[in-house]
Formats: structure tokens, sequence, C-alpha cells
């Protein structure tokens, strides 16, 4: 029975401490200047007329694209004070923050939705780009320094 213990706990032990090791790709993953979209987000406009009872009511899908590590790039050591512009090219045309969800939100919802991904991203709203779900993976992504060069980032991960 001790025998057992002593394996079970070895074999726990081995598997606790592989699983933190990080390989080369992790790591320059971690580092590069990349885009990530967390895409499980909704708004749901709620509206039953009363006169007629009929249900009107709808539901946007959206995703909100964020530029990891910003900083890694040319010309931008600091994301508080150097100038940058991270967008979406979408159909020939650039896309910044709200643009893509102006007309699907209403100035409320869209307050709410702003206010709590810029908490997640500690106050930098202009990290972030709102897709609709069908353009998440039509969008490319970029940004542009203060010195006007222009970086294309890939999207790297859908959450």
């Amino acid at each position: 029975m001790k025998l057992n213990n002593f394996i079970a706990s070895a074999v726990v032990a081995t598997l606790a401490l592989t699983s933190c090791e990080k390989t080369d790709y992790d790591v320059q993953f971690d580092r590069d200047t990349h885009v990530k979209i967390m895409s499980d987000n909704s708004v749901t406009s709620y509206a039953v007329s009363s006169c007629t009872g009929k249900d009107t009511s709808f539901t946007v899908d959206f995703g909100v694209a964020m530029c990891i590590n910003v900083a890694n790039l040319p010309g931008i050591d600091d994301v508080r004070y150097d100038d940058y512009e991270f967008y979406a090219m979408l159909d020939g045309r650039k896309v910044k923050g709200f643009q893509n969800l102006k007309d699907q939100v209403s100035k409320f919802s869209q307050g709410l939705i702003e206010g709590n991904i810029n908490m997640q991203l500690s106050g930098h709203n202009d990290l972030a780009v709102y897709l609709l779900h069908e353009n998440m993976y039509k969008a490319q992504f970029f940004v542009e320094n203060g010195d006007g060069q222009i970086f294309e980032l890939q999207l790297k991960e859908v959450y």
C-alpha cells in the first residue's frame, strides 16, 4: 500500500512539474506582438410592442480584438506616452475601436461594453477593436507607430 501511494505521489509530482515547462515556441509566442480575440460577447436588445405584443428583440454577437505586446514594436516604448494606432482593415477600410458596432449597438450599451473592456486593458481602449462575429476572421490587423511605420499583426488566438 505504501508503495502504491509513493508511486501515485511521484506521478502527480512529475505531472505538476512538467506541465509548467514552457517550450521555446511558447516563450516566443508570449513575446511577439500579435492579436487575440475574445469572441464570446453579445448584446441583446429586448423590444416588445405594448400595442401588438410583437417581439422585435435581437442579439449582436461580437469579438474584441486586442493587441498584445504592442510595446515590443520599434518606436513604441511605453503605451502611455508613445503615439501609435491599432486598427483592423475590413473590406478595404480602416476600422478602429467601436466603429464596426456603432450601427448595431445603442450608445448606452456601447458605454457599458467599452467600460468593461477598458478595465481589462488597464485603461488602454486604443488596444481594442470591436468586430462583429462575421468579421473576426476577415479582418487584417495593423499598428502604425508615431514615425509612420506600419506593422501587420497576426491573429494568434480566438477564445
